[in-house]
């Protein structure tokens, strides 16, 4: 072959390097996605606020809180949230599922701030960055739930049977006392009611596009005060519906407690 041919395809020290930097920056995508997926793995971090809200109605004992949920490393999805309650004097359980998810959603309506919310299950969390969520918690045990919808479906029905225009409530509100099954049930409740004088641990399960599930746990407390106030529920989940019929207030009660991380 002549000389000069040889010549004309030996790459100068500036193509070799020009060369490598063009294949790096080809590559660079694919090494960045290999990196951010096997060396840096996804983690779901749930960093609730200081309060935890108690609630007893005629759902039943659940609870609603709130925080922030981070993705790090990369966006995910998060599939489901789930909590559990165990009562420390006895080990009972009150294990829930989301009722209600709120996102707040900021957007501008003529010039104007407005905030609103939406429920969505399941949702997307950005990479790095603070997801504010609200969510809403109620018994997943089906027996539970099945019992107390039978039980006030009976006293609504007993409730639009006794209001009456020239009935005055208070008269209204012994006649529905009265019924054979509304003692029974009042003892059912008293006895099922879940709060009780105890300390407490929740026991928060998230799980993510990842197949995998984060689990944080947090305490609170409750005295004996509190529980004799929250037991006054029951009377109330009872008279909801006549008091409703009557346009009388229902005053049921809602505990704001102090909700402290505990270890993982």
């Amino acid at each position: 072959m002549p000389e000069e041919t040889v010549r004309q395809v030996v790459m100068t020290p500036y193509e070799i390097v020009a060369t490598i930097l063009a294949v790096i920056a080809l590559i660079q995508p694919w090494i960045i996605a290999a990196w951010k997926k096997f060396f840096k793995p996804l983690k779901v971090t749930f960093i609730p606020s200081a309060k935890i809200k108690l609630y007893y109605n005629r759902s039943g004992a659940y609870i609603y809180l709130g925080g922030v949920i981070e993705a790090k490393n990369r966006p995910t999805v998060v599939k489901n949230i789930a909590a559990k309650a165990i009562r420390q004097s006895d080990k009972a359980e009150l294990a829930m599922d989301w009722s209600s998810f709120m996102v707040p959603v900021f957007q501008s309506v003529g010039g104007n701030s407005v905030t609103t919310s939406e429920i969505a299950r399941p949702f997307m969390i950005s990479a790095n960055g603070l997801n504010p969520v609200f969510i809403e918690f109620a018994n997943s045990d089906t027996q539970v739930v099945d019992r107390l919808s039978k039980i006030y479906e009976k006293l609504i029905l007993e409730s639009k049977r006794i209001s009456n225009i020239n009935t005055p409530f208070e008269q209204a509100k012994a006649q529905l006392q009265a019924i054979p099954e509304y003692q029974t049930f009042r003892e059912e409740l008293l006895e099922n009611f879940y709060w009780k004088a105890s300390d407490y641990q929740i026991k928060l399960s998230i799980s993510h596009s990842d197949n995998k599930i984060e689990i944080y746990k947090y305490q609170f407390s409750l005295d004996q005060d509190e529980i004799t106030e929250f037991r006054k529920n029951i009377d109330e989940a009872m008279l909801c519906e006549l008091k409703t019929l009557y346009y009388r207030p229902v005053n049921l009660k809602t505990f704001q407690k102090d909700f402290v991380a505990t270890e993982r």
